[in-house]
């Protein structure tokens, strides 16, 4: 249900004005994402080397998330969004001119400046119910995993012609993106309604409050952990892949297409419905333990069909934990500081990946490429070990 303002309805439903948006934005990330290892190949940069160039995005995003979000509370959702666009249209002009490692790092470390999706969550907080805050995150979730479908694909058909083509249609897009949203999102009635009032010193104490409560901190936790053990995968698979299967900067986007359409199915459709009949504490349990038996049996697989099972296992477990997380810490969380815990959450999200990359690429380098995996898996039995806590605090006290 959104909240709309009396005085004006807008033309377009907000929702799906960060739907189209996030969409957009994807995109552009999903045409470049999959071509990174293989562009950081061709400029002699090993395992190692992608492992910084993932790292350096996911450093940028721990110090300026909680920053972002916080703005974003105090100066509105909208400005704080173009500004993220903005950020993002520069990475990938960066991207397409990258002739060097320096300039394709550079092109990482201002990517890793904008949190179009800290602000994007915060904005459907701002818009929607208790009762329908999952199911709005989720249209947002799938409108992600759409990006990843398009996105990969384009970026399939034009790397053939160079690294630089798929870099100046995602800034092409990104302007694109830059004009939507100044056309046609308004700033979220309810937040015209009150202002973001205390000292910036009370703000972050109440975040230190929230991060050692048994129940929020848990399930903040829960997605450190989470992100810890899946960020080692996106160094890892395409190398796995191509030692296994053979596949090139082509066929890998065909995965990431796969991965895609997995998320909109979970979380444009499922996740509603998921979370009505079960509860999200329920899935708080659920999306770690998909993840993890996915993730192990990943490397374990012969073939392609196998491949794409446990692919698909680690999908969707990533879908639910990543919308169900998200909307249980939002419904904890006064409307006035939505965009800075929603920062927060992504930048303990980003710190969570800072680690990963380097451990995936030097483990691969020098024990096997299976074995970060297998760590990766053991990782992964913390979240899901507190998220039956969790659940069994929540059931408890009722909650």
């Amino acid at each position: 249900m959104v909240v709309l303002d009396q005085k004006k309805e807008p033309a377009i439903s907000p929702i799906l004005v960060i739907a189209i948006t996030i969409f957009i934005d994807m995109t552009g990330f999903g045409m470049i994402i999959p071509l990174i290892p293989f562009l950081a190949t061709s400029l002699d940069a090993g395992p190692s080397s992608i492992g910084i160039l993932l790292a350096s995005f996911s450093i940028m995003q721990f110090i300026f998330s909680p920053i972002l979000g916080r703005l974003s509370d105090r100066m509105g959702r909208r400005p704080v969004l173009i500004l993220s666009i903005l950020t993002s249209i520069a990475s990938f002009a960066l991207f397409a001119v990258a002739n060097s490692f320096p300039v394709l790092l550079l092109s990482r470390i201002v990517a890793g400046l904008a949190t179009e999706g800290a602000v994007a969550q915060a904005y459907i907080a701002d818009i929607t119910t208790k009762e329908d805050r999952a199911k709005g995150l989720g249209r947002v979730g799938a409108a992600r995993g759409i990006g990843f479908i398009v996105g990969p694909a384009i970026g399939a058909v034009l790397s053939p012609y160079g690294f630089w083509a798929p870099g100046a249609l995602a800034v092409a897009l990104g302007v694109i993106n830059l004009l939507f949203v100044v056309i046609s999102l308004p700033e979220p009635p309810t937040r015209r309604e009150f202002r973001v009032e205390g000292s910036e010193v009370g703000f972050w104490k109440r975040i230190m409050e929230a991060l050692t409560t048994p129940l929020t901190g848990s399930v903040f936790l829960i997605y450190f952990f989470i992100t810890l053990a899946f960020s080692t995968i996106p160094v890892i698979v395409p190398l796995l892949v191509a030692e296994y299967f053979g596949f090139t900067a082509v066929e890998m986007s065909y995965i990431f297409i796969f991965i895609g359409l997995l998320q909109v199915a979970m979380q444009g459709f499922a996740i509603g419905k998921l979370t009505m009949r079960i509860g999200e504490e329920k899935l708080i349990v659920l999306g770690p333990l998909l993840t993890m038996v996915g993730i192990i049996l990943m490397p374990m697989t012969d073939s392609i069909a196998l491949f794409l099972l446990t692919t698909a296992m680690m999908s969707a477990g990533l879908g639910i934990t990543n919308t169900a997380v998200p909307s249980f810490v939002s419904q904890r969380t006064p409307p006035e500081e939505q965009g800075g815990i929603l920062g927060v959450m992504q930048s303990v999200g980003s710190i969570a990946r800072i680690p990963g990359p380097l451990v995936g690429g030097l483990v691969s380098e020098f024990v096997g490429l299976a074995a970060p995996f297998y760590v990766s898996g053991l990782i992964l039995l913390i979240p899901f070990l507190t998220g039956c806590r969790v659940f069994r605090a929540c059931t408890l006290k009722g909650l």
